[in-house]
């Protein structure tokens, strides 16, 4: 009985280990860039956002999670000159934002 709880405790702390060591790796694949918004093309879902001197386009999905402030318990209206930061993916045909954080409306 005894070998029984050492193997499952040995097991639980593998499976975390290699968890852990997974959501490392997917952080790291991931980039951040903070800039202000240009355009927004709710059609193609496509947000442009100019960080310095370079614009960059953005592929926004369902599962882009969305974070930014609130007024009287209401997401506020997000609109051309709004400051953010966007969590992405690069792929081979567009950058996939993962989160955009607005820091400023």
């Amino acid at each position: 009985m005894i070998n029984l709880w050492k193997c499952a405790g040995i097991c639980v702390v593998v499976t975390l280990v290699l968890a852990s060591s997974q959501g490392i790796t997917l952080a790291q694949d991931g980039k951040v860039i903070e800039g202000t918004l240009l355009n927004v093309d709710a059609n193609t879902r496509v947000i442009t956002l100019q960080a310095g001197d370079k614009e960059m386009k953005f592929t926004y999905t369902e599962q882009t999670e969305l974070v930014g402030p609130q007024k009287d318990g209401q997401p506020v209206t997000v609109r051309q000159g709004s400051r953010m930061r966007v969590y992405y993916k690069e792929s081979e045909q567009s950058n996939i934002a993962t989160k955009i954080e607005v820091t400023e409306v």
